[in-house]
């Protein structure tokens, strides 16, 4: 059987259109060859930055002949009772591709309904070709995208210039949106030409001989192998923090490595700033001595001519040297300014329309951070150093150096107090505050980083809730999703059992007192708050492999903090499918279902029969018994504890009748039951879960 190559060719594409093509165009090609019965093998796809290409092997030549039989309404309702066809049995016809003369009856399941028999011709595969190369370019979706081709409402994040369709060794002709399919394709816009397929199994081959590296793989290990020589000829390593391996992998079809060098004193300027002057802005690789210092160049990834390569070495050097001088100069001015006078600035500094100046937010942090550290139990001395930091957390952003390189916030205050005298705590607190900065980046290291770290997340919570600005939907401006996921992350790390509510309840006080323009305040916002830190809780529990309905469990039962809330979702996963556990979800259940909105009978409520005072007992017994469990954050003892009461509920519920005649009897059962449910509620929020095991 043959294989199918389709190839998209484009002007240059950005790296991130490049990787959402690899994630789509491989489905979207199964997807099509699976809806028009094509079959084939895996599709496969190549990504350069010129061109988006996917191959399939083993694809049949025909689609076999096939019967089909539709089902559709039944006799009554497709004919009436004259024997004419309704509106019913002609749309479905109509749908199904035949006259509604020929649409038979039949019994099926005791139901005479109308079926369509549909004979399917045998079609050659490549007649089908055209309609999954659609599928292909109208199918894929980009971050950004613009409209394209002939009018007729293509999308794509670059112009369309040519097609390609092989079958084997036979070319597809179509036309879509206004270009023509065909077996042309073309090479390196700078050193290769247009080049004819003869077969979908020569592509990248004949790629390669016209200045393209096709497949994505291949040219990343080239890159990689390509900056491994070029270090080790100067006797360094080359360095990747910033990952650009993956953004140049997809700018450059026919890559080569050019090394570059800088002057000796750019070396002056702190690491970072030289580090982020070659990675963000011209995606060049630091080299490193043996030593972890850096040596005086760089290494570059080139998609022109090998045979220009000291000239483009030369270009980039300058507009390295051109960045680096800036650096310099915007380092020196702040250096001379000083952080005292870069932290008098902050006052004037736009923290967010309605909850004040920068300085305002420090001063936050700084009452934010004493609270913090002293509930953590940390040591007199760390919290010193947390609130030494916390003055110190936004100077720079008054800095020249911060305005040029914005992802250096937090690097560059830490380095100017650094070079001030700061102790080595206070500085390095400075330089974590950021961290997280993803779902996979590290952690703050030291104690007062990580107090640093979370009183600026919570702070950025806090604020956004207040200020009626929480996110919505795919939307997130200011990053809260973020904040609130590293808020976690830190306290699970660190295992930091916090109770956030009076640390919400503090900064929301705080924000208040400066004069902020409050949306939502008190119980509602303290609310939104909890339940937004618990919905980035269980995400991370997700991400553990503790279920959702484990972690809404443990979320509902209120048993503390993040950390106290985790280690409950975690032995309720693990527990859950014993006896015990089942055993007191049921009566759980039982008891809360029929005791409703009934409000919890009174401990000292006066109780007349035995089968009453039995169960009261039991949640007298249970209740401290549960609550000490919850203490010592043990599931297994809260479950211990319910269980005699689970029994209980299950006694009463088989030998009292509780919704009895009288009244007031009925009201008492109901509140005795009420009061079960509750206390059975200290052990989990079993409402969330499906059933008592997994």
């Amino acid at each position: 059987m043959p294989d199918l190559l389709l190839e998209i060719g484009c002007e240059e594409l950005p790296a991130s259109a490049c990787r959402e093509a690899l994630r789509q165009a491989p489905r979207l090609v199964a997807s099509a060859l699976a809806e028009l019965e094509i079959g084939g093998g895996e599709p496969t796809a190549l990504v350069a930055p010129r061109r988006i290409a996917v191959r399939v092997e083993g694809v049949p030549l025909v689609r076999a002949a096939s019967r089909k039989i539709h089902v559709g309404p039944t006799e009554a309702a497709a004919f009436g009772e004259d024997g004419a066809p309704t509106k019913a049995a002609e749309g479905f016809a109509r749908s199904r591709g035949v006259a509604v003369g020929e649409l038979a009856v039949e019994e099926r399941d005791g139901r005479r309904v109308v079926v369509a028999v549909v004979e399917e011709p045998e079609v050659p595969a490549a007649e089908l070709v055209p309609g999954v190369a659609a599928s292909l370019v109208d199918g894929l979706r980009f971050g950004k995208s613009m409209r394209w081709g002939d009018g007729t409402g293509l999308r794509f994040s670059r112009p369309v210039r040519w097609l390609v369709a092989l079958l084997d060794d036979h070319a597809v002709p179509f036309e879509l949106h206004g270009i023509l399919a065909g077996p042309e394709t073309r090479g390196h816009r700078f050193l290769g030409g247009p080049v004819r397929l003869e077969a979908a199994s020569e592509y990248v081959d004949r790629l390669r001989e016209v200045g393209v590296i096709a497949d994505h793989d291949e040219r990343r290990a080239t890159i990689a192998a390509g900056l491994d020589a070029a270090a080790a000829a100067v006797g360094c390593t080359w360095r990747d923090p910033g990952r650009k391996l993956e953004e140049v992998l997809y700018l450059a079809e026919w890559p080569n490595v050019i090394s570059g060098s800088f002057d000796e004193s750019h070396l002056g300027l702190p690491a970072g700033v030289l580090v982020t002057a070659m990675q963000s802005h011209q995606r060049y690789f630091p080299l490193e001595r043996s030593d972890g210092s850096l040596w005086p160049g760089f290494l570059a990834v080139s998609n022109g001519d090998p045979a220009h390569a000291p000239l483009i070495a030369r270009g980039n050097e300058d507009v390295l040297d051109a960045r680096l001088q800036d650096a310099a100069f915007s380092f020196e001015r702040d250096r001379q300014a000083g952080l005292a006078a870069l932290d008098e600035r902050l006052a004037s500094i736009v923290f967010h329309a309605k909850l004040g100046s920068m300085a305002d937010k420090r001063d936050r942090l700084v009452q934010a951070a004493r609270m913090l550290g002293a509930s953590a139990g940390l040591d007199a001395r760390t919290v010193d150093d947390a609130e030494a930091a916390a003055r110190l957390a936004k100077a720079d952003q008054a800095a020249i150096l911060v305005a040029e390189f914005a992802e250096l916030e937090g690097y560059v205050g830490a380095e100017y107090a650094r070079l001030e005298g700061a102790a080595e705590p206070v500085w390095r607190a400075i330089a974590e505050q950021y961290l997280p900065t993803g779902l996979a980046t590290g952690l703050p290291e030291t104690d007062a980083g990580a107090v640093l770290a979370l009183v600026d997340k919570l702070d950025g919570v806090v604020g956004a809730f207040l200020a009626g600005e929480g996110p919505t939907g795919s939307r997130d401006p200011y990053g809260v999703r973020r904040a609130a996921s590293g808020l976690v992350r830190i306290l699970l790390a660190r295992e930091w059992d916090l109770d956030l509510d009076p640390m919400v309840e503090a900064v929301a006080r705080g924000l208040e007192e400066q004069g902020a323009a409050a949306e939502v305040t008190g119980a509602e916002l303290g609310g939104q708050v909890a339940a937004f830190v618990a919905d980035r809780l269980a995400f991370q529990l997700r991400e553990e492999g503790v279920g959702a309905e484990a972690s809404a469990a443990a979320i509902g039962a209120h048993v503390g903090g993040p950390v106290a809330t985790a280690a409950w979702a975690r032995q309720i996963q693990e527990l859950r499918d014993g006896d015990g556990f089942r055993a007191v979800w049921t009566a759980a259940q039982r008891s809360d279902r029929l005791a409703g909105e009934a409000a919890p009978l009174a401990a000292d409520a006066a109780l007349d029969e035995p089968a009453e005072v039995a169960l009261r007992d039991a949640i007298t017994v249970a209740a401290p018994a549960i609550a000490t469990a919850r203490e010592a954050r043990a599931l297994e003892a809260a479950l211990l504890a319910g269980r005699p009461l689970a029994d209980a509920v299950d006694r009463f519920l088989t030998d009292v009748l509780v919704n009895a005649d009288d009244l007031e009897v009925r009201a008492r059962r109901l509140g005795l039951v009420r009061a079960a449910a509750d206390t059975l509620a200290g052990i989990a929020d079993f409402s969330r879960l499906t059933d008592g095991g997994s």
